[in-house]
């Protein structure tokens, strides 16, 4: 596709220098507004080995922390509508192997904003084979800092994701496919659990080195997968839970990204009033996050390039999501940038340089 003015398309161009740097096999884009696209693209490879495949615009991809304001953030939301649960409750009503410990006043808002104190990661499949496992297990574990400071936290959101699914009495994936799926009409988005997956979408890493390596001595004798990963996904964590979590399992073309986070910007869509959305736009409590995204200010890929009331989010496999309220702008990138290694440079740098193209697209 062409740029707004019938040109070159700098997005395009800037993406297949990318490519060609080898910085990723492939990359699908979207950038434009709710009246529709100025610029969208699939384009290089899906998987490069065993043999080479291209990747097309409908190419899903494992989104992986996307997961999180895409589908948990959302659902949470959706499901507070309902008269299920309320946010502002401390978690441990849903999630009573809270309680006692350090993390017994952290309200469901509070995980959703990164708050309350949680560590980033843990290796929690070396200890736990079920949801009930890894509450118990992530409860155990130290605060990694005071409960009002903003910490990225994949544990709280598997907590959330619990939560949420013990609340409403139906699983997260099956709640994403009632509450955000179907309203939305997406047909190619969804968990992949186990026997359930994506086998023509993008392919990430080959085996699990990358976390083998972080999980470090005491993940020695488990059980890593081997071969290359496609169509399942790529987080041990979220592995270890079937494939369904808060934080990591969702698959979608970049469409059908697109059709979340506008109707994020437009809660209409999901049967929801204006004031829906304000949860995951506007600030929820103390710490720099909403509730599920990030400020444009506090990412460096974003920083002075997209307006200030921008929210977005990362994907550890290459992908990313950023939204502009008072632009009513989306700008989408997935890539598959851990295939078939995770590579060593940071993909801080490649999302920095495809926003001032998505600005120069950007039409209003």
């Amino acid at each position: 596709m062409s740029g707004p003015l019938g040109g070159v398309d700098p997005i395009r161009e800037y993406l297949e220098a990318r490519i060609a740097e080898g910085r990723m096999p492939g990359a699908a884009w979207w950038s434009g507004s709710l009246d529709g696209p100025v610029s969208r693209g699939g384009i290089g490879s899906a998987v490069l080995e065993p043999r080479v495949e291209d990747l097309g615009y409908e190419t899903p991809f494992d989104l992986a922390s996307l997961t999180k304001p895409l589908s948990t953030a959302v659902v949470s939301v959706l499901v507070e509508r309902e008269g299920r649960v309320v946010l502002s409750d401390a978690a441990s009503r849903w999630l009573p192997e809270l309680a006692g410990g350090p993390y017994a006043s952290v309200t469901l808002a509070d995980l959703g904003a990164h708050r309350g104190g949680l560590p980033a990661w843990r290796p929690i499949y070396l200890g736990a084979w079920d949801r009930d496992g890894y509450v118990e297990r992530i409860a155990k574990e130290a605060p990694a800092g005071p409960a009002e400071a903003t910490i990225y936290s994949d544990l709280a959101y598997i907590l959330l994701g619990v939560a949420i699914e013990r609340a409403a009495g139906e699983t997260l994936d099956a709640l994403f496919d009632r509450l955000v799926a179907a309203p939305l009409g997406l047909g190619r988005t969804g968990y992949a659990a186990r026997g359930s997956g994506f086998p023509d979408a993008a392919a990430t890493e080959r085996g699990n080195a990358y976390e083998r390596r972080m999980a470090g001595e005491p993940g020695g004798s488990f059980g890593w997968r081997t071969g290359m990963l496609r169509g399942e996904v790529h987080d041990g964590n979220a592995w270890g839970l079937g494939g369904v979590a808060g934080h990591a399992g969702l698959f979608a073309p970049v469409e059908e990204v697109v059709a979340i986070a506008s109707a994020v910007l437009d809660p209409s869509r999901l049967g929801l009033g204006r004031a829906d959305s304000l949860p995951w736009i506007g600030p929820t409590g103390p710490g720099t996050r909403t509730f599920g995204w990030m400020p444009a200010r506090e990412a460096d890929s974003a920083r002075g390039i997209l307006d200030p009331d921008a929210v977005g989010h990362f994907g550890f496999t290459g992908t990313s999501v950023w939204i502009e309220p008072r632009r009513r702008a989306v700008h989408v990138l997935l890539t598959n940038r851990v295939h078939p290694a995770v590579p060593a440079a940071p993909f801080t740098e490649v999302r920095r340089g495809f926003h001032p193209a998505a600005v120069t697209n950007r039409v209003g």
